[in-house]
């Protein structure tokens, strides 16, 4: 039986053998980036001679460098916007919220893919996604309906059999999994959390996925429950 992970990249999946290991290719729903990293992107994208982005999605988030002390963020961020309007790109202009967490509430849908250009993109694993943080260039590629290319990564069940006790939060639980994986722990790995605990967890641990030194996170209540 096909974990909920197997079951998203088998979906996906254009070209390798989805054995842990092995080199796969990936079909991208959804694209992220933020305006410290997106520029650059936009730059690649626009050198490939694409009319419009591929994806179902790519919403470009403008939350890094908010202050305007000189006029090379003004610069950036007016550039976001009209590359935006030119490629069909949806834009969140400053003090519209951080990407990971807009993305998560207005975006995000159960069994898609999103690669994005920014660490905190795994967030998405709580809505039941594969979320994926890669460099600009993955994501102008993918924009331009390219696949994704990675390591067929192993699926490792963290099953939480009992609700959280009073006092103990998401990141306690994270710090638990830290301390018996390591920080290098998570290379090449998908945690897929499980069971009745979940109810207490989603968000946060799926934030913090990353810290195990894995790009993405996953949970299969977040599906279940819609």
């Amino acid at each position: 039986m096909k974990t909920l992970a197997e079951k998203i990249l088998v979906a996906h999946c254009v070209a390798g053998e989805l054995k842990a290991g092995m080199p796969i290719e990936i079909k991208i729903d959804q694209t992220l980036t933020q305006d410290a990293t997106g520029t650059m992107a936009y730059l690649q994208f626009e050198a490939m001679g694409c009319e419009r982005v591929k994806t179902e999605c790519s919403v470009s988030y403008v939350d890094h460098n908010t202050l305007q002390n000189g006029f090379e963020n003004a610069d950036d961020h007016q550039y976001l916007r009209t590359v935006a309007d030119r490629y069909g790109i949806l834009f969140s202009r400053p003090g519209n919220g951080i990407c990971h967490q807009v993305q998560l509430e207005r975006f995000d849908k159960p069994g898609k893919t999103l690669l994005g250009s920014d660490s905190h993109t795994p967030t998405a694993g709580a809505m039941g996604m594969i979320a994926i943080g890669a460099g600009g260039l993955d994501v102008a590629c993918a924009m331009a309906g390219m696949p994704f290319s990675l390591t067929m990564p192993k699926i490792v069940n963290v099953r939480l059999i009992h609700r959280l006790p009073h006092g103990v939060g998401a990141k306690d639980i994270i710090l638990k999994v830290l301390s018996l994986m390591s920080v290098k722990g998570g290379v090449g790995k998908i945690l897929e959390y499980t069971g009745e605990g979940l109810l207490d967890f989603k968000r946060t641990g799926a934030q913090y996925d990353l810290q195990h030194g894995r790009g993405a996170g996953r949970d299969d209540v977040a599906v279940s429950q819609r």
